[in-house]
């Protein structure tokens, strides 16, 4: 079993969208031995196999609702649907089809800061950009613990 697996998911062309992909940078720069880092635009099904084998997941995302540079952090638990194999493939689901086909799943949570701009570019908000260090803390700390 490998060590903690950080899934870093948005669109890094939509500036707030973009936070994970700035989060995985920065936690890349601390070269934690015990944490692997993969970015991406969007959850696939593929993803089912490093779930099924890691200590520990965080998932890290954008969010639309709730109030601009809010942090909400928490715990995940599997969820089988039947549309894993579309669109709408969630942080849950993964961890479902990772339970039902290679029957174990990694403790996992989510990290997600709302986002303020959606627009096309590179940069986050300010209230996003504020946001950025807790996330980043929150990794760190569990890996070095």
């Amino acid at each position: 079993m490998s060590g903690i697996l950080v899934i870093a998911y948005g669109n890094p062309l939509r500036c707030d969208d973009g936070l994970a992909w700035h989060a995985a940078e920065k936690l890349s720069q601390l070269n934690l031995s015990n944490v692997e880092i993969i970015t991406c635009h969007q959850l696939t099904p593929e993803l089912a196999v490093p779930l099924s084998q890691a200590a520990a997941v965080f998932f890290i995302d954008a969010a639309r609702v709730g109030v601009p540079g809010e942090l909400a952090c928490g715990p995940l638990k599997p969820q089988l649907l039947s549309g894993i194999f579309t669109h709408e493939c969630s942080p849950a689901s993964l961890l479902g089809l990772a339970q039902e086909l290679y029957g174990r799943c990694a403790p996992a949570f989510t990290i997600s800061v709302c986002g303020e701009c959606f627009d096309h570019g590179e940069t986050l908000s300010a209230k996003v950009e504020e946001s950025l260090p807790r996330v980043v803390a929150i990794v760190s700390d569990f890996a070095n613990d």
